[in-house]
């Protein structure tokens, strides 16, 4: 019997993962290749006699096609990059052909028999992975959840019953609760209610929790955030180092200025509170309960509760003054 190794070396990168480190139906291809070959994990100096030696990048080859493959082609084999090469020699031809087990150019195939694999499993529990998206097999999913083509899964995500992931949307080692709407967004270590619709194009960053019943809108940034059930911020605000509570509103534009050159500070806005659109809060401030923050205010200081703030300047009007940059109306 000839002795099968593996060397624990990297041919290539895909996706900036290590060949032997990507990630198929759970396991790596190094774990993979150890247990459909029998093969011996390697270091150092390799032992004399007759042996197939092999990088960990092929994580579907079998003993059967690996064996059919030595019956044809006697003697010891190396594998080098994409090609088992027989030792001392430059390569192997087979019908004049130079070719081996395995390619870069084979990693598709093998992408797309892992997420037909996987999607079939996941129909067994009621979920639907349309042709085209990819799902890491440690994500929990459950039933009624569809995830549909080009969204990706990664990491040990949990997605709750009946949640819709959208095409585009990339969601890694999050939590999302029952009957979400995520659409074509980033979500990375966060954690979603029941009943919140997320996206198009949010981002949620490390961190981020989101209640029950929100609404995270389009171009919405959250980051290292607990906002309340019943909140929203329906579009274009950035919402960092925050306390939000329950009920609230951001308008849109608002910024939740967090950093000032030296050091990140914390915000916090009390239940039914309402930040109108374009102000900033510039951290550390607090926003007590049932207050209102008119529209392009930028605040300061602590708000109490049902406190109202407005903090603009007076319009300036000067009656006919645009032809002075305009010149007369044509």
């Amino acid at each position: 019997m000839m002795r099968i190794y593996l060397v624990k070396r990297s041919y290539f990168k895909f996706r900036g993962e290590e060949s032997f480190e990507l990630d198929f139906l759970g396991k790596n291809v190094l774990q993979l290749m150890q247990e459909n070959l029998g093969a011996e994990l390697i270091e150092g100096e390799l032992p004399c006699g007759d042996k197939v030696v092999l990088y960990p990048v092929y994580p579907f080859l079998k003993e059967e096609k690996l064996n059919g493959f030595l019956k044809e082609n006697a003697g010891s084999f190396s594998f080098e990059g994409g090609y088992v090469v027989r030792e001392g020699n430059e390569g192997v031809l087979i019908g004049g052909i130079e070719r081996g087990l395995f390619s870069l150019a084979d990693y598709p195939a093998l992408l797309a028999h892992a997420a037909k694999e996987n999607a079939d499993r996941l129909l067994k529990y009621g979920v639907l992975v349309e042709e085209g998206a990819e799902v890491s097999y440690l994500a929990e999913i459950h039933e009624g959840a569809i995830i549909e083509s080009g969204a990706r899964i990664l990491g040990k995500c949990i997605i709750g019953k009946n949640v819709r992931v959208g095409s585009g949307s990339e969601i890694t080692d999050s939590v999302i609760g029952d009957n979400c709407e995520i659409a074509h967004s980033v979500l990375q270590g966060a954690r979603v209610g029941k009943n919140t619709k997320i996206g198009p194009f949010a981002y949620l960053r490390p961190d981020s929790v989101v209640g029950d019943n929100c609404r995270i809108g389009d171009f919405v940034e959250l980051k290292n955030c607990n906002v309340g059930s019943g909140s929203k911020a329906a579009h274009l605000s950035y919402v960092g180092d925050a306390e939000v509570g329950e009920k609230v509103n951001i308008g849109c534009g608002v910024v939740f200025v967090n950093y000032n050159g030296k050091r990140k500070s914390k915000s916090f806005v009390g239940d039914n509170s309402f930040i109108g659109s374009n102000c900033n809060l510039i951290a550390p401030v607090a926003v007590g309960a049932n207050s209102y923050l008119a529209a392009g205010t930028t605040l300061t200081k602590d708000l109490n509760s049902q406190d109202f703030c407005i903090g603009r300047c007076r319009e300036t009007v000067k009656e006919g003054g645009a032809k002075k940059y305009l010149g007369n109306p044509q």
